[in-house]
């Protein structure tokens, strides 16, 4: 006799489907009541781990604002001493920077503060030296007008920023701000004449005699053609202006010489005035107290040309060129302490130099000959945010320090991460307690259905398949309550930051993601199918006598 082998077959998928929704509808208020548990859970979770990715977000806008999140600043390693070996930024490395995988645009960047004098109206500006035709590339393009070109030597062609109109002060007017009743600023930066200079003296109109006794002028008036306008970028670059690198370079290399020979005639005098004191010792009274006086009155003035010249002892000093800090405070005591507040709104970060020691002895003097076509400061523009890490690895291996708003933006994403991190588990907390309910809910299921798994189990219905009906209404539970926590989520999403905004004035943003969606209703499925997986596994463990007998 052949035997015949038959292969049973267990359930399909829809007759699970359809046997867990029969079941469920049968007890459809305990039902209800444990997909309501799971979408308390559901929608704690969700909402919480949005709060983290809106905070994240919120702190990125802030960030991005404040400038690119590709632009690097290069600049030379500070020396502890001076017998330290550093890499030099100059067009040789400027050259290898260009040739890095990724990067998109490349320019060193000279920086110069100088004085503006447009009418009776006085203001300050910072100037940044690039390379114009990478302007675009930093998002340094015209709102109104166009982008400048090189232009002349005493006519240059500049680029200046949306602020900078706003920022002339009224010395005749205890430095009142330059603007009419409505606030507009009473300088047109696009049509009016405006002068620059970079000695406070020369913008005074001061005088002083040369070496033959004549009057003669303290520094040079460059009359500027104002051609476009830029936004500021947040205060990035408050109250500046942008030219040719190599207009800019010229200027700064007079500034040096102007700021030697100053220095020299300084000493000279000082030396001079020694010698006159030590032959007149014996002096009456009268006299030393006159001297005293002349003395103290030669003081003032000193203080008052150091604080007026601000600007050239901070870009003399290449540890600091970007002259945000010496140069306003110089300037806010030469002028009342007004228009130095337009820069006190800079943000850009100021590049460190190569040497503690003036420019004279490293740029242009004869200490340091390297240094004297090296840069302070260099840009660098990454194609894309994903590659700014590792190209300002790559230069900080070359011996550079670098900086970028991308550093900030990780440090952001860091803290939200771990923010995100304890407000899911808070969350996670309470999904976990709605899993406590589906598995109780299960468990007194199967004890009420303990006669039907008897008879399942004596029509020969495989103990895997009771199983997995179990764990079929289970997960229709959790993923029904997983959508309606979704969509109470959906409503607290527009409720939340409305009532603490209103009450107590907080700004808060819930943010949803792709995967927050999705994985918030699968992963309510999941736990309720970890919940019923106890319970279910009682189900198969139930003696077929035993159950048919049970009332």
């Amino acid at each position: 006799m052949m035997k015949r082998q038959e292969t049973r077959q267990g359930m399909r998928i829809s007759d699970l489907l359809r046997t867990g929704c029969i079941n469920l509808w049968r007890r459809r208020t305990r039902t209800v009541l444990t997909a309501v548990s799971m979408t308390i859970g559901v929608a704690s979770i969700v909402m919480l781990i949005s709060i983290g990715i809106g905070y994240e977000q919120l702190h990125q806008e802030t960030v991005e604002s404040m400038g690119s999140l590709t632009k690097i600043d290069v600049t030379p390693v500070q020396k502890v001493d001076d017998k330290q070996k550093t890499a030099i930024l100059n067009d040789k490395a400027v050259t290898s920077l260009k040739n890095l995988e990724g990067v998109e645009a490349v320019t060193p960047v000279e920086q110069l503060t100088g004085y503006l004098k447009s009418g009776s109206y006085i203001g300050m500006i910072k100037l940044y030296g690039i390379d114009l035709s990478t302007a675009e590339s930093f998002q340094i393009t015209p709102t109104e007008g166009r982008a400048p070109t090189e232009g002349l030597r005493l006519h240059p062609e500049l680029m200046v920023t949306d602020d900078l109109g706003a920022s002339f002060g009224d010395p005749n007017n205890n430095w009142a701000d330059a603007v009419d009743a409505d606030g507009n600023p009473l300088v047109d930066v696009l049509n009016s004449p405006i002068k620059l200079t970079f000695d406070y003296d020369q913008l005074n109109g001061n005088q002083k005699g040369d070496s033959e006794g004549r009057a003669t002028t303290t520094g040079t008036f460059y009359n500027l053609d104002i051609v476009g306008v830029c936004e500021s970028q947040n205060y990035t670059y408050s109250t500046s202006g942008f030219l040719d690198i190599t207009r800019l370079q010229e200027w700064k290399k007079i500034q040096e010489d102007q700021a030697a020979q100053k220095n020299k005639s300084s000493s000279a005098g000082s030396a001079g005035s020694s010698t006159a004191t030590d032959s007149s010792s014996g002096s009456t009274t009268a006299s030393g107290t006159a001297a005293s006086g002349t003395g103290a009155q030669s003081g003032t003035a000193a203080i008052g040309n150091a604080a007026a010249n601000g600007s050239t002892g901070a870009n003399t000093n290449t540890t600091n060129p970007t002259g945000s800090t010496g140069t306003q405070s110089g300037t806010a005591a030469a002028q009342g302490g007004t228009s130095s507040g337009g820069n006190s709104k800079d943000t850009e970060r100021a590049a460190v130099g190569s040497s503690t020691g003036s420019s004279t002895s490293t740029r242009g003097g004869s200490t340091n000959p390297a240094l004297a076509n090296a840069y302070d400061l260099v840009w660098v523009k990454a194609e894309k945010v994903s590659d700014v890490q590792r190209i300002s690895n790559l230069i900080k291996q070359a011996g550079f320090d670098t900086y970028s708003q991308n550093d900030m933006l990780e440090t952001v994403k860091k803290q939200s991460r771990q923010l995100q991190g304890v407000l899911g588990a808070l969350g996670l907390v309470s999904l976990l307690i709605s899993g406590i309910g589906v598995a109780n809910t299960m468990m007194m299921s199967i004890n009420e259905r303990t006669r039907e798994v008897g008879i399942l189990k004596v029509l020969g219905t495989e103990f895997s398949d009771i199983a997995r009906m179990f764990l079929t209404e289970a997960f229709l539970v959790g993923l029904m309550g997983g959508l309606a926590g979704l969509l109470v989520s959906f409503l607290l999403k527009q409720l939340i930051p409305r009532v603490l905004a209103s009450l107590a004035g907080m700004e808060i943003r819930c943010a949803f993601t792709w995967w927050l969606i999705l994985g918030s209703v699968l992963f309510a499925g999941v736990v309720a199918l970890i919940a019923a997986w106890i319970p279910a596994h009682k189900a198969m463990n139930i003696s077929p006598n035993e159950a048919i007998r049970s009332e």
